[in-house]
């Protein structure tokens, strides 16, 4: 038993790197294309492409790796994702996980600001399974370098137990021992392990079987 337990782990650590082989296999002749048009479409074997129709079918294809990745590394769970709100003043700098997540069927709501979330969260019969936020956000004028670390703090001051992910710079990282103390469910860097983590609360819509 022992030594299956080392070979699925050894497996499971192999994972990501055949994966992401196996993604840059598959998408190297869109990327080419991208790389060498200097227009609107993109020349596909025998199909003409416009470049949002292959952006879309990148974002797929990378939303189908990462909730196939997160899947092995991450327990079996019981409900289903369905919504997540993310928290970032600058949301273009999630775009990509984004469209991922959409991609994987589950609703995302974005919100800017602490007080733009906790209105989100307020509402009756709120949709949300959990949520997503960056640490330092501009909000009322000024940056507040803790601003995901605030927000955890006023929903468990609330006694509101939604899952809690910040998705941040390495100087979150940093803080990781003080977010958790505080209720915050992950801190994390990468999308993988974002997406592992999201993974273990539900999983992904388009996923389930």
């Amino acid at each position: 038993m022992k030594d299956a337990t080392e070979l699925i782990k050894a497996l499971t650590g192999l994972a990501w790197p055949l994966m992401a082989g196996v993604a840059l296999w598959r998408l190297f002749p869109l990327i080419k294309e991208i790389v060498r048009s200097r227009g609107f479409t993109i020349k596909v074997g025998e199909a003409e492409l416009s470049v949002q129709e292959v952006s879309e079918s990148l974002i797929r294809t990378t939303a189908d790796l990462q909730g196939r990745l997160a899947s092995v590394r991450a327990p079996a769970a019981s409900r289903t994702l369905d919504s997540v709100l993310w928290v970032d003043d600058r949301p273009e700098n999630n775009a990509t996980e984004v469209a991922q997540l959409r991609a994987l069927g589950v609703e995302v709501t974005l919100a800017k600001s602490t007080d733009e979330a906790l209105r989100a969260l307020a509402r009756p019969n709120r949709p949300f399974d959990a949520v997503i936020s960056d640490m330092s956000r501009r909000e009322r004028t000024r940056t507040n370098r803790t601003a995901g670390l605030d927000l955890i703090r006023e929903l468990r001051a609330q006694d509101d137990p939604i899952p809690v992910f910040i998705y941040a710079t390495a100087r979150a990282l940093t803080l990781r021992e003080e977010i958790t103390n505080a209720g915050g469910t992950a801190v994390v860097g990468s999308s993988t392990e974002l997406f592992e983590l999201l993974r273990g609360v539900g999983e992904f819509p388009t996923q389930r079987t």
